[in-house]
């Protein structure tokens, strides 16, 4: 064992989640050693920098916020950037119709745009779902019986179903309701109503109401995952980046060793404490021993959707005052839209623009192998045809792909990812945590969350990092 491979705890991944528990151990004055398969750190929370003959460009993979109710959380985040923060109010909206409507969905917006034939149809299917439920109430089974429920059919299906189905490539009646628990915690059109035309006055605003946010002046979201490293090396920790896990072995019930791959070629960390932050599936098959055919079984059931990112710089200062836009139409293949300057005015040239248009589908699909040139003409295309933009504006576009974009909430995922966490977790120093070791979709705060508790687990205390995300007022 080399000194730089002498460690405490190994942390697998440097994402939010790892470098966040990284750091943590690092402050307690734990000897940290971080492992990133990529060239950068920061995963989905990743960023760079386009440099182009009209200057720099700051982009995310697809739009990213930081907000918080956790006090701990905030100062944690406002300590690392320090001076290099703006602070937005959100704007995010859905584009139908030829019309845009406030996401989350905003009463008196809604009544104001939508056809009155249809808006006269929404209330009467609402009204006739909540009498129907007075004698026999369809159960909650699946996405589409959840909103249903609580939405009438014909909002479901505009606000709801098309783009649903479109994100995640199968019907919402093969989604679990957990997706719609977590993700809408507006709880019923008359919520809706209510909450947006009368604010609660005790504090109680939902998550998805919540429209201040913080994002780094310059060097995108990424930049809070660089300021982790930094501050994680200055304490003496390791972050390797451009080394990929092979292997993580373990004998007598104990976490043992791992193996690991770089350009100067494979080796073997010995380790005692291990906290992952890689996807679990894949985690459960680097097992060595292997993982019992129940538990390879259930990690080939459990699915992520992929997306392809495809960035365009445009000849003009802006398209709209929006972080995000959603495009639910099936006619359209990009699902949302992100403008970066409207995180940080910051983050291009003043008369230039950068917009991130996002496509999901499955890895290796047809969409996944697109090349470069169809993705670009197919974006525009789908921009032009809106509206949004002119084909003539459009100076460059570039193309990036992530292969674990979201975890898929299918009707069998809760059973599966618990016979999977569960033989990691019978496997003593061995944890997993954030995003993609827990297979749980959750926010930037979440990740950072998981990170600081799982940290704290490690030294015997503190919130399970587990039950982070779980409650329904984290997500919005």
């Amino acid at each position: 064992m080399t000194e730089r491979e002498a460690q405490d705890v190994l942390v697998l991944g440097a994402g939010l989640a790892g470098l966040s528990a990284a750091y943590k151990l690092a402050r307690l004055g734990k000897r940290v050693v971080v492992i990133e398969a990529d060239p950068k750190v920061g995963g989905l929370a990743g960023s760079g920098t386009f440099h182009t003959q009209w200057g720099e460009f700051d982009y995310d993979n697809g739009p990213h916020r930081f907000h918080t109710g956790e006090k701990h959380l905030n100062e944690e985040v406002l300590a690392l950037l320090g001076d290099d923060v703006v602070e937005a109010n959100r704007l995010s909206r859905i584009f139908l119709f030829g019309r845009f409507f406030n996401y989350p969905l905003h009463g008196p917006n809604v009544i104001r745009n939508l056809p009155k034939t249809v808006l006269v149809k929404a209330f009467l299917d609402y009204l006739a779902v909540k009498v129907k439920s007075l004698f026999k109430k369809t159960p909650d089974s699946n996405f589409e019986n959840w909103v249903v429920n609580r939405f009438g059919r014909t909002l479901y299906k505009i606000f709801f179903g098309v783009y649903t189905e479109k994100t995640w490539g199968i019907p919402c009646s093969r989604i679990s309701p957990d997706w719609a628990a977590q993700r809408i915690t507006l709880l019923s059109l008359w919520d809706t109503v209510k909450k947006t035309l009368f604010r609660p006055s005790d504090g109680s605003t939902p998550r998805t109401l919540v429209s201040k946010f913080f994002y780094p002046k310059r060097g995108g979201i990424g930049r809070l995952c660089d300021r982790y490293k930094e501050e994680i090396e200055k304490l003496g920790g390791k972050v390797h980046t451009s080394t990929r896990v092979v292997a993580v072995h373990h004998a007598d019930g104990k976490v043992a060793a791992v193996d690991v791959e770089s350009s100067e070629g494979r080796r073997s960390i010995p380790a005692s404490s291990v906290l992952s932050t890689i996807p679990c599936t894949v985690l459960a098959t680097m097992l060595a021993p292997a993982a019992p055919k129940a538990v390879l079984d259930s990690v080939a059931a459990m699915k992520h959707r992929s997306m392809v990112f495809v960035y365009l710089i445009l000849d003009r200062p802006k398209v709209t005052d929006d972080h995000w836009i959603y495009l639910p139409e099936d006619s359209i293949t990009v699902h949302r839209l992100s403008e970066f300057k409207n995180f940080s005015p910051f983050s291009a040239p003043k008369d230039k623009t950068l917009l991130c248009a996002e496509i999901t589908c499955d890895y290796g699909d047809e969409l996944w192998n697109e090349s470069d040139e169809n993705l670009r003409k197919t974006c525009v295309d789908d921009l032009v045809t809106i509206g949004l933009l002119g084909r003539d504006e459009v100076l460059a576009t570039y193309s990036r792909r992530e292969r674990y974009a979201y975890p898929l909430y299918d009707l069998d995922y809760r059973g599966n990812k618990d016979r999977v966490l569960g033989h990691i977790a019978s496997i003593a120093g061995l944890d997993t945590t954030g995003r993609q070791g827990l297979f749980k979709y959750n926010n930037m705060d979440h990740s950072i969350g998981m990170g600081l508790a799982a940290a704290e687990n490690l030294m015997g205390r503190g919130r399970d990092h587990a039950t982070i995300a779980d409650e329904q007022k984290w997500f919005g």
